[in-house]
């Protein structure tokens, strides 16, 4: 349905909490073997290699649809390829609960790549930011990330304890209906999307009525612009400065994925006590940051600026890595290095929910928005090609703590890479408004 401006912003919130819950949702399906790991290669008879393979194949080509997915965000209906992209990945579920053979669970993988990616990733990030203005995206994109985690937290959780109540492990069909319970969270969202996220943005509206004035001259020189998209976006130095941005945030989240192994191997937590740990630091810390940046981007220092946010917490995570690099090895010091660890996990989500907020502020033209988000996105996360098998040969050739130190090192570099092209950013921008 088409939502008049006024609309939108009266249901701007709601329309953020359903983008959170999509992005939220779909990212469960494609990772599900970091909650059902043991299930799938009991159930369903799946080797740890070839689920090492499923996520290889689903990392490595993502990084090419990110791209696709930017420039179809800026060329179709974004509310429309929100809608598909959840029906399709409810399908995969579908496919996923008869218990395929590999190479039938590897293509739904790819599936994955095309619905989370190509359909959705572009889309949902287009659509928050232009709901409102350029300063008005250091408050939205943040929520987005929040509820991203309401809404994982919510599917995963409904998955496990419908799991636990129909016999978990002792069931041969248990992980059929968690496979269910998933593809009936993504229909639910997928009629949530479609009627409440606008078929146009506040940007979008405007423009059809622009539209609707132009001479033929006019309309021709805009059909020769939109085909240079791409063109310009790539020859736009903002765009690297933005990816690096979000490339430091996200080398910082993936290296304090290795926190909870790391208490483990050094300071002997349980996995029990891991298992909560792991959910605090994690899902709920990324909960908090997006409310949090929101009230801290209030104040007079950041001054609504997402990019100064996002330098504060790389300046922040560096300080509480000297600290956890700087614990003694001693399990006495345990409860305090928890404490400090998920402190730190608060620090790097609130960088990481405020990454793409960046691209807003370098002021962006909002109708190749997606295109940029594509491009920015394919940089930013290609540390997913290398950065865990570089991690996991540290791990098996090194001794635990020489190889974990390097993990921190790698993460203070990660906080330079994002705090410095914060800095840039920043600088490019106070030069443009003096000329």
């Amino acid at each position: 349905m088409d939502l008049t401006s006024a609309k939108i912003k009266i249901n701007r919130w709601l329309i953020v909490a359903i983008l959170g819950l999509t992005w939220g949702f779909s990212y469960e399906p494609p990772y599900i073997r970091y909650t059902f790991h043991e299930q799938l290669v009991d159930l369903c008879g799946y080797t740890d290699v070839q689920l090492g393979l499923m996520l290889s194949v689903y990392g490595t080509a993502a990084l090419v649809f990110y791209v696709i997915g930017g420039v179809s965000a800026d060329r179709f209906s974004c509310r429309s390829l929100i809608v598909t992209s959840l029906l399709a990945t409810s399908f995969g579920c579908g496919i996923m609960a008869l218990y395929p053979p590999f190479w039938v669970a590897l293509s739904v993988e790819f599936l994955w790549v095309i619905t989370t990616i190509a359909l959705l990733w572009s889309p949902v990030a287009k659509v928050a930011a232009l709901l409102g203005t350029q300063k008005e995206q250091g408050k939205i994109l943040p929520m987005v990330s929040s509820f991203e985690g309401v809404g994982a937290f919510i599917t995963t959780f409904t998955a496990t304890f419908v799991f636990s109540k129909i016999g978990a492990d002792t069931n041969p069909n248990s992980l059929r209906i968690v496979w269910i319970v998933y593809a009936v969270w993504g229909i639910v969202i997928a009629v949530a999307s479609y009627l409440f996220i606008p078929a146009r943005t506040l940007y979008e509206d405007k423009a059809v009525t622009e539209k609707a004035t132009l001479t033929a001259a006019e309309k021709e020189q805009k059909k020769k612009e939109n085909r240079g998209v791409l063109g310009q976006v790539l020859r736009n130095p903002m765009t690297y400065i933005a990816a690096f941005i979000v490339l430091g945030s996200y080398i910082v989240y993936s290296c304090l994925t290795y926190t909870q192994s790391f208490l483990c191997d050094m300071y002997g937590m349980d996995m029990t006590t891991a298992s909560y740990f792991s959910i605090i630091r994690n899902q709920v810390m990324k909960i908090v940051a997006g409310p949090l940046s929101v009230v801290l981007m209030s104040t007079a220092i950041l001054k609504s600026s997402p990019t100064r946010l996002c330098i504060v917490s790389g300046f922040l995570s560096v300080a509480g890595l000297v600290a956890t690099m700087l614990m003694p090895a001693n399990p006495a010091v345990l409860p305090l290095l928890m404490g400090v660890a998920i402190i730190l996990s608060l620090f790097a989500l609130l960088g990481k929910s405020n990454n793409f907020a960046c691209t807003g502020e370098t002021g962006v033209d909002p109708k190749i928005f997606g295109t940029m988000t594509g491009v920015v996105s394919l940089i930013g996360y290609s540390s997913d090609t290398w950065i865990y098998t570089v991690i996991g040969s540290w791990q098996e050739n090194l001794a635990p703590q020489i190889a974990y130190n390097r993990i921190w090192y790698l993460a203070i570099f990660g906080c330079a890479l994002m705090a410095g092209s914060g800095l840039a950013l920043i600088f490019r921008l106070k030069k443009s408004q003096k000329a």
